[in-house]
């Protein structure tokens, strides 16, 4: 069990010194909003080939916002950022979007993921780009948008109004904790 642990905590540290880099590259604005919209529309077609259903979810919300993320969870502690794109369908407008998670508790391994919210109705797209919408790991199987009788399968519900899909692109990583996670709007590119 030592050997295990003595040869992951430095891929550990190399895998949060690799995430520390490339989150902090300065890339002019432009060029960072051409590669979130370019993400933005390969993590839908992750999406709607893992989760058919999903389809139909983004085509009859009020918005969506994609977001690819990282996360490296080491010892007591886990930290996942990721940066995306919400797009409200009603009026064709784009905010970019950046996401914040920490965790405290046991925590082991690094991982990238997907993440794609439906939004249903204009009083939660003002709570999501606004930031105000923080969740944690409360989250339901299924979720019903409680007003046309419809569900998202596979979906979990984060807030009033919205829902969430994951999809794990690799990694792995273990976690008994707790975590809290923030998503707001990126100053910089809006």
């Amino acid at each position: 069990m030592k050997k295990i642990f003595s040869r992951l905590i430095p891929l550990m540290l190399i895998c949060l010194l690799a995430t520390s880099t490339v989150v902090f590259a300065k890339k002019s604005p432009d060029a960072t909003r051409a590669k979130l919209d370019k993400m933005s529309v390969e993590v839908l077609d992750r999406m709607y080939a893992k989760y058919p259903e999903s389809k139909d979810a983004v085509e009859n919300s009020y918005g969506y916002c994609t977001i690819s993320s990282a996360s490296v969870k080491l010892g007591l502690w886990g930290d996942d950022h990721g940066r995306g794109l919400a797009y409200n369908k009603e009026t064709e407008e784009k905010i970019y979007m950046k996401m914040k998670e920490v965790t405290v508790g046991i925590n082991l391994g690094a991982k990238e993921y997907d993440l794609l919210f439906i939004i249903q109705n204009k009083e939660a797209w003002e709570r999501f780009i606004s930031g105000s919408i923080k969740f944690g790991t409360e989250a339901t199987a299924q979720a019903s948008d409680g007003v046309k009788g419809g569900s998202f399968a596979n979906a979990k519900i984060v807030a009033n109004g919205v829902w969430v899909y994951q999809l794990n692109k690799k990694g792995v990583a273990v976690e008994l904790s707790l975590k809290g996670a923030r998503i707001s709007p990126f100053r910089t590119l809006n």
